[in-house]
């Protein structure tokens, strides 16, 4: 969730519980996630902190694993990347980039693409690496509830996205995979704000070629501690739709910095809650806007 204020943010998206362990060798990957990455970290915001101040507050849909439901201005741009280190089981996950560029089209809308991560995953005696799937889509916001606060002035939005199968071939799902998401926040006070997500995705398992309806629910909490300090904590977890279907809980926390108001810095931490969950994560990120 966003707390519509100068900070907070996670985006743990699911990585799907699929470590194939064989090297493939993907130079043109590893350097084309290298270049997002830098251009995340280190080219954009040297742009941004050139920016004038005085434009409207950055709202971003990490570090958190709630989208917010806000959209960003008609003809801007918005640039989100980062870095998540997972341990689950006896393996070992880095995912270096998850990039989001937003961009914004009309007052309610705006498009989204996604290069997630280059990913690689050492077990005890094997290592895997390669790039995900990118993912296409768009948020449409419904209702604005114009800065007032309250549990009876919700902001709602609409997000509609799916993967493309583009990654490469140890990682890639194969088919794409639809979802659709509603976002709601509140703000409680001028320093509180509160969000949670509904999710529904239509999901691959390569492993065994099976297609499985999946929901999802976040509920994050979040504090601006300054005007540039924030911090949250959240659940959020996945439902596979069968009956006794297995889930994935989580719960976590983090922390955002506003370095400029069109420059912020993330890094978060969590935990899963049970046997499917991956045992816990830790990240940092960025999100420039132009």
């Amino acid at each position: 969730m966003n707390n519509q204020f100068p900070a907070k943010r996670l985006s743990h998206k699911h990585h799907g519980r699929k470590y194939p362990f064989a090297r493939s060798g993907c130079i043109t990957t590893v350097a084309m996630s290298s270049l997002l990455a830098i251009l995340g970290f280190v080219v954009l915001p040297f742009d941004a902190l050139a920016q004038e101040t005085g434009s409207p507050l950055m709202v971003t849909d990490r570090p958190d694993a709630t989208e917010s439901a806000v959209t960003i201005g008609v003809g801007v741009f918005q640039l989100e990347s980062g870095y998540t280190f997972d341990k689950a089981d006896d393996v070992r996950i880095h995912s270096l980039g998850e990039i989001l560029l937003r961009v914004g089209v009309a007052d309610i809308l705006e498009l989204r693409f996604g290069i997630n991560s280059y990913q690689w995953a050492r077990g005890q005696t094997e290592t895997s690496h390669g790039l995900q799937d990118s993912t296409v889509g768009l948020k449409l916001r419904l209702l604005n509830n114009e800065g007032k606060t309250g549990l009876g002035n919700p902001q709602i939005a609409v997000l509609a996205s799916t993967s493309v199968p583009t990654g490469s071939s140890l990682m890639s799902h194969n088919k794409i995979e639809p979802e659709m998401r509603l976002s709601v926040s509140w703000g409680l006070s001028e320093r509180l704000a509160l969000g949670t997500n509904f999710s529904y995705s239509y999901t691959n398992e390569v492993a065994v070629d099976t297609r499985s309806h999946e929901a999802g629910a976040t509920l994050s909490l979040g504090i601006a501690l300054t005007d540039r300090w924030g911090t949250y904590a959240e659940y959020f977890g996945a439902y596979t739709m069968v009956r006794d279907g297995p889930r994935e809980d989580y719960v976590n926390g983090g922390v955002t910095f506003l370095v400029e108001s069109d420059f912020q810095l993330d890094a978060r931490v969590g935990y899963g809650l049970n046997g499917l969950a991956d045992d816990f994560f830790v990240g940092f990120g960025s999100a420039v806007r132009w």
